[in-house]
């Protein structure tokens, strides 16, 4: 049996990775585009850190 929570957050925790990889494959423009990503970065973080507390508090 798999639990329908930790899927979801998975699938959403490997979304957030595929975004991840978008932004790093166009930040190719110097420190702009490294400014960028590590703003998408702590963006995705902070989801997962969500995702994390969330399915720690069932």
């Amino acid at each position: 049996m798999t639990d329908p929570l930790l899927t979801d957050a998975l699938d959403r925790a490997e979304r957030a990775l595929e975004r991840i990889e978008r932004v790093a494959a166009r930040a190719g423009d110097g420190r702009r585009g490294e400014e960028a990503l590590r703003e998408k970065v702590r963006d995705v973080v902070a989801e997962l850190d969500e995702m994390i507390h969330a399915a720690g508090g069932r």
